[in-house]
């Protein structure tokens, strides 16, 4: 008998028990989605199409109006929720290069097929656009090459096939930065606010000295989209998961979030949209950015019924509408522009069919491609072991 009572070995079964339903809670605590990030990625994606569809429609946008704002920002949002949600489930735990290769297969098996799918369905409605036309279709294998491999990031952030693909390539370069850093940063741990400094350091050169606030962003693209002048906003979404502990009173984080919004909605700019991504105006709409995504991770607020349903929809499909909706729109413009349909109308209509597209390629590509990515991962680290 023991001290308590019970026999020891009754004891001992007990204690295994518990612990196994606290580290079971745990992994699931650190391991579980968090439904306001989905909600806010959801918006993001939703805010994303809206802005092209309205832009394509023909309606010339003020710098300053919300959805302006927000056709850069969401992306940008977009990085922040990345580095948050990866350092959630990842920081302290990639201490191997077998850590390092698990992760990396993970993410490639969760960008790579859908963004596959969308290589091969702009190169293929490009053909048919040409074709349609009588003209010659031009391929140019090198750009294929980039997009196929998801290299152009790191090689030719310029080089990706369809609206708005740039962001992926990007993603891809922090996807390798990420895991390095997480690695070398368990025994130093100085390097990880280290990276993050240098990384705002360099967006602030960026904004400051790269990107010309007196010449159309449309004309600096290309440096704008380079992934130095975006790794700062994944990396502060790092800092938020690791520095930026969430509040328990709901009232804060609902004032920083209503401040942040606020901000995007008043704050004023004047001229071309490259105010929005130089000078004061970079500094304050990604302060906003921070801002408004801790609120929302803070809050860790969550729908009921079918709020709930609705919203997680978007959340869960948000990489399928962002990635899909400029195809799905060549193709129904296309069809209901000789069907005497108006712009409008026309790009009503993409909506609601890139949401059916979007949740199909959520179920039936990314869910089940997620699920062999886990299991290629899990071989692999099974592999490795026994190998060492």
């Amino acid at each position: 008998m023991d001290v308590q009572g019970f026999p020891s070995e009754q004891h001992t079964t007990l204690m295994k028990m518990a612990t196994h339903v606290i580290v079971s809670k745990n992994h699931s605590m650190t391991t579980s989605r968090i439904p306001s990030l989905d909600y806010l990625r959801g918006v993001m994606a939703i805010s994303v199409m809206v802005y092209h569809y309205v832009v394509w429609s023909g309606v010339e946008l003020a710098s300053d109006s919300l959805l302006s704002k927000l056709g850069i920002y969401a992306v940008s949002i977009f990085y922040i929720l990345s580095g948050l949600s990866l350092s959630i489930v990842y920081r302290g735990k990639i201490s191997s290069n077998k850590d390092m290769c698990e992760f990396l297969i993970k993410r490639l098996f969760r960008i790579a097929p859908l963004f596959w799918i969308s290589v091969s369905s702009a190169l293929i409605i490009g053909f048919a656009a040409t074709f349609l036309k009588h003209q010659n279709y031009s391929i140019d294998i090198y750009k294929v090459f980039l997009n196929y491999s998801l290299l152009f990031g790191f090689l030719d952030p310029t080089a990706y096939l369809s609206a708005g693909a740039w962001s992926i390539g990007n993603e891809m370069v922090f996807y390798v930065v990420l895991p390095i850093l997480f690695f070398f940063s368990l025994e130093k741990p100085w390097l990880l606010p280290l990276a993050i400094a240098i990384a705002l350091g360099i967006g602030l050169f960026f904004s400051t000295f790269v990107i010309d606030e007196s010449g159309p962003l449309v004309d600096q693209w290309s440096v704008y989209i380079n992934p130095l002048n975006q790794i700062f906003l994944f990396l502060g979404g790092v800092a938020i998961a690791a520095y930026a502990k969430p509040m328990a009173r709901r009232s804060a984080t609902g004032i920083v979030a209503i401040t942040a919004f606020l901000i995007f909605l008043l704050y004023p700019v004047v001229g071309d949209r490259v105010q929005l991504v130089t000078d004061f105006g970079r500094v304050i709409f990604s302060v906003a950015s921070f801002a408004f995504v801790w609120a929302t991770y803070a809050s860790n607020a969550q729908f009921s019924g079918y709020i709930d349903r609705v919203m997680l929809f978007f959340g869960e499909s948000c990489y399928s509408i962002y990635l899909m909706h400029p195809l799905v729109a060549t193709v129904v413009v296309f069809v209901t522009s000789r069907m005497g349909i108006s712009l409008p109308w026309s790009y009503t209509l993409a909506a609601i069919v890139t949401l059916g597209v979007s949740w199909m390629t959520f179920r039936y590509v990314e869910k089940p491609m997620m699920r062999i990515g886990a299991s290629v991962a899990r071989s692999f680290g099974t592999q490795t072991r026994q190998l060492a």
